[in-house]
């Protein structure tokens, strides 16, 4: 379902929700913590998972985290979740690379020590034997 669908409360709801002023929530959205949609005639909605972040915020400052701050945290939880999203699919398509390569699932093989050597000094792996 897209954002807009799931904003349904406008700015002095989600400000009363929230704990806090509209203008605080104009701030927020100023310094880039919060982006909530905006209808075709510019009337700010806001959705639950907007709300939820506003509660993050709220909880960041009350324990002294200054908006600048805020916000690197609120960018790294971002980058986080894609990060982690972009290596359970490589987990996935490795496990299916392994399957087509053996006919087994992966997590069936003996495991072999390989010890990489040469110029560039990376330390002992662990491979799956692909023939054993």
């Amino acid at each position: 379902m897209s954002k807009r669908h799931d904003a349904v409360y406008i700015i002095s709801v989600a400000a009363e929700l929230a704990g806090v002023h509209p203008q605080t929530l104009r701030i927020y959205e100023r310094k880039g913590l919060i982006e909530p949609y905006r209808t075709p005639g510019g009337t700010r909605r806001y959705s639950d998972e907007d709300l939820e972040r506003l509660g993050l915020i709220q909880e960041l400052t009350a324990d002294g985290v200054n908006l600048e701050g805020v916000k690197r945290i609120l960018d790294l939880q971002a980058e986080n979740s894609r990060l982690r999203g972009q290596v359970d699919r490589l987990r996935r398509l490795l496990g299916e690379a392994e399957t087509r390569v053996t006919g087994q699932p992966p997590g069936g093989q003996t495991v072999t020590r390989v010890t990489v050597t040469g110029k560039r000094h990376l330390p002992d792996i662990r491979r799956r034997n692909p023939f054993g």
